[in-house]
C-alpha cells in the first residue's frame, strides 16, 4: 500500500555518514530505519482511521507492515481486504408488532444483543448502521433476528468471489432447514479506510520526517556498538 523507496530520502548528511560504513552495515541499518518508520506509520494509519470510521479495536490489527531484511531494503504498510461484518457498527432494528413499532433491537460494539421499548413512532426500514462516526446510514432490506447470533441479515446473495455487490432477492427462497435463505451482510474493510486521502497523507507525511532522524540513529548505535 505505502512503500519507502531509500534513495528518495537520503540526503547529504545521512549519506556522508554511510560512508563510514561497511556494505553490509549500511543495509543492516537501512533496514532497522525503514522498519521503526513503518512502525510509526502504522501507529499513524490505526489512529487515524479511528478519528473517522468506528472500525472495532481487533480489527484494526488489520493494518500492518512488511519488514525490510538486510538483503532486501524495502518496507510496506499494508491493511486487510476483509470486510467487516455490519454487526459491528452499532445497528438498530425496529421491532414491529400489530402494525406499531414497539421497541428496538440493537448490538453493541462488544457484540452484544439487547432490545429496548420505544415510545410510538413511524417504523423505520431496515437497519441503521453507524460506519463513520456521527453518520448514520439505513440500509433498508437489511433486518436483525431476535433470538439468533447478533447479525445483521438480508434475503439474497453476494456476487461471486467477492464479499462487494450484494444482490437482493424479493422471494422467499428454502433453505436446508425449511427456513427463508438469508446471509449476513459485511460492511467497509480495513483497506478502504485507510486507503482515504487524509490517512494516506499523514502516513506519508511520517515516512518522510522519521526515516532519516531514525536512519541517523542507527548508524549511531552501529558505530557505538562497533
Amino acid at each position: 500500500m505505502n512503500q519507502i523507496n531509500v534513495e528518495s530520502l537520503q540526503t547529504a548528511e545521512l549519506n556522508r555518514m554511510l560512508r563510514g560504513l561497511s556494505p553490509q552495515q549500511i543495509a543492516l541499518v537501512t533496514a532497522d530505519a525503514i522498519n521503526r518508520t513503518l512502525m510509526k506509520g502504522r501507529t499513524v494509519a490505526r489512529n487515524a482511521v479511528k478519528k473517522v470510521y468506528n472500525i472495532p479495536q481487533k480489527n484494526l490489527s488489520g493494518v500492518n507492515i512488511n519488514r525490510a531484511r538486510r538483503n532486501f531494503l524495502q518496507g510496506s504498510i499494508y491493511a486487510s481486504t476483509k470486510p467487516i461484518p455490519m454487526d459491528a457498527f452499532s445497528p438498530r432494528f425496529d421491532i414491529v408488532s400489530g402494525g406499531m413499532v414497539r421497541g428496538v433491537q440493537r448490538i453493541s460494539r462488544r457484540g452484544v444483543s439487547s432490545t429496548a421499548i420505544t415510545r410510538r413512532r413511524t417504523q423505520q426500514l431496515g437497519v441503521s448502521i453507524e460506519v463513520k462516526k456521527g453518520d448514520r446510514t439505513i440500509v433498508p432490506y437489511a433486518f436483525m433476528l431476535p433470538g439468533s447470533k447478533p447479525r445483521v441479515f438480508a434475503r439474497g446473495e453476494y456476487k461471486s468471489g467477492s464479499s462487494y455487490g450484494f444482490i437482493q432477492r424479493h422471494t422467499r427462497q428454502a433453505n436446508s432447514q425449511g427456513n427463508d435463505s438469508v446471509k449476513p451482510l459485511v460492511s467497509v474493510t480495513v483497506f478502504s479506510a485507510v486507503i482515504n486521502p487524509q490517512v494516506k497523507r499523514n502516513i506519508n507525511a511520517i515516512i518522510a520526517a522519521d526515516y532519516e532522524r531514525n536512519a541517523i540513529s542507527a548508524i549511531r548505535r552501529r558505530v557505538q556498538n562497533a
